[in-house]
């Protein structure tokens, strides 16, 4: 078995493709599905973006954002989809058609209905996808020297899709998406394979990645909103050698300090 184990998200650490998807897709379809009023909308969509792409709330799975959303609003009539976004195990639309089936509630209804919107929408606009400039090289240099499980939040078709016609999935040994569970919990399961704490790696552009290595006490290395390319070429020259003996604690600290001060400016 291989000694190490990296964890690494898809949009918007690997893939450029966060922005698009949610400034054509995410947000403009929510308002739509919702029924947000023609004289909101603008301020319904400059708000969806703040909370899922200009701020520490960058990358929550896409049925979390929404909900902020939505709340951030004051939308009525969305009790049991806070309830679901709550209590959910799993963030899928398995998942929330089962909630349907218990509860046939509108807001669940709508729900389901913008996420499989969505996922035809980006099915159905190819080319705009790329990966961030060094992500190959850097996926590589980490499977020299362990195990490469893709982590995300998003669903796996479209991660499937998105990685193979660019050439990604060569560096890459698994694939744990949205139907597989939340990703502090795809991380608890990839460790019971027999990977140790000290040499388990999330590699991740979002908050969120961070909260899923901290609450399996794993490490993590950001890569910069914005400075991608760049956060790619220090993985493979600075942080990972570090990495392997076991001396980056100090130099993880200082990539958080620059990760949260990033996420800040962003805008």
């Amino acid at each position: 078995m291989t000694k190490y184990l990296f964890c690494v998200d898809s949009d918007g650490c690997v893939m450029d493709t966060m922005t698009y998807k949610h400034q054509q897709f995410f947000g403009p379809l929510a308002a739509k599905i919702f029924e947000i009023p023609k004289q909101e909308t603008q301020r319904f969509l400059k708000s969806w973006n703040q909370i899922n792409l200009y701020s520490k709330t960058r990358g929550v799975n896409r049925f979390v954002g929404l909900l902020m959303t939505l709340k951030a609003h004051k939308i009525k009539g969305i009790q049991r989809l806070d309830t679901w976004v709550q209590t959910t195990p799993e963030f899928s639309e398995r998942a929330l058609a089962h909630e349907i089936y218990k509860y046939q509630t509108d807001d669940l209804k709508k729900a389901l209905q913008w996420s499989k919107e969505v996922n035809a929408g980006i099915h159905q606009t190819k080319g705009l996808d790329r990966p961030f400039e060094n992500a190959l090289a850097g996926l590589k240099a980490l499977k020299k020297y362990g195990k490469v499980a893709v982590v995300s939040s998003a669903n796996r078709d479209a991660i499937e899709a998105e990685w193979e016609r660019h050439g990604l999935l060569v560096a890459v040994d698994e694939l744990w998406c949205q139907d597989r569970g939340k990703k502090a919990e795809i991380i608890r399961q990839l460790k019971l394979e027999g990977y140790p704490e000290q040499n388990t790696l999330m590699i991740g552009d979002a908050a969120g990645d961070l909260t899923a290595a901290e609450q399996n006490n794993v490490h993590f290395y950001p890569i910069l909103v914005g400075h991608e390319a760049r956060s790619w070429q220090e993985l493979q020259e600075v942080f990972l050698p570090r990495f392997l003996v076991h001396q980056s604690s100090e130099l993880e600290a200082n990539y958080l300090t620059k990760f949260w001060n990033n996420l800040d400016q962003t805008k």
